[in-house]
């Protein structure tokens, strides 16, 4: 883990529909009015209106109204993280999830392995030190005992391709959508990045793998109206929808080189 990250105390969650928008401040505004008025109406039958005590509470009342709306901002304030700051500050409750279907920090389960690990005419070396190159499986003579399934299931094996290892955990699989110190669910307030390998496309470099989809690791997201998971809609706009698969499927892509990516 980095140095910058940091671990998230507290308890205190926001209400994940907040959008600190116009019409939210113009909700707010009115809702102050409605408060003086009706404290207006109300004081004007306690002590009477026009009199001197009628000022005096009016305005104290007031002040106390502006006091608590200050406080209620600030409260909110020092809880929240602007999007933009700290943009490697990360939570531990967020690395340790798997939220919107990304790795979860420490899992070593099949589908939180890389997907490029030990690909085809890769060399694998066996926790034994038995080494062999990695059968293709669109070979004609494909061989099962070669194959990239039996390097990743020996925990101690190793993989290299044209003199490079190839790592078997994507170093930086856990910090998917956790970076400025977002919390440990694609809320409305912080949605996620889509897993589908199509959007790579379209959100470049924000995007990255999620757990690779096996038979059994589907990707369910087991989506909740307001809670989650949700997912941007597209990398220029600030519309959530739910997201789909929570998953990348298996698909590699090789440079010019032949290198996995």
């Amino acid at each position: 883990m980095s140095g910058a990250s940091f671990d998230y105390t507290i308890s205190f969650e926001r209400d994940a529909t907040f959008y600190p928008d116009a019409t939210e401040l113009a909700k707010i505004i009115f809702a102050v009015l409605c408060v003086m008025f009706t404290s207006a109406i109300s004081l004007k039958y306690y002590v009477g209106e026009g009199t001197q005590k009628y000022r005096k509470t009016f305005m104290s009342f007031a002040l106390l109204t502006m006091v608590a709306v200050q406080y209620y901002q600030l409260w909110f304030a020092v809880l929240e993280v602007p999007i933009d700051f700290a943009s490697d500050a990360r939570r531990y409750d967020c690395l340790n999830s798997n939220k919107g279907g990304k790795v979860q920090s420490g899992n070593t389960a099949k589908h939180s392995v890389n997907p490029c690990f030990c690909h085809a005419n890769a060399t694998c070396t066996l926790s034994d030190g038995s080494k062999f190159n990695v059968s293709d499986p669109a070979a004609i003579h494909f061989n099962t005992y070669n194959s990239s399934e039996v390097c990743v299931d020996d925990a101690g094996a190793t993989c290299e391709f044209q003199g490079l290892a190839v790592e078997r955990f994507l170093e930086d699989a856990p910090n998917r959508d956790c970076d400025s110190a977002r919390g440990d669910r694609c809320s409305l307030s912080q949605p996620c990045t889509p897993c589908e390998y199509s959007a790579k496309s379209e959100f470049g470099a924000r995007w990255s793998r999620c757990a690779t989809c096996t038979a059994e690791h589907n990707g369910d997201c087991n989506f909740v109206p307001g809670v989650g998971p949700y997912c941007y809609k597209g990398v220029d706009t600030r519309e959530v929808v739910p997201c789909v698969t929570c998953c990348t499927e298996k698909f590699l892509e090789f440079d010019a080189q032949g290198v996995c990516s």
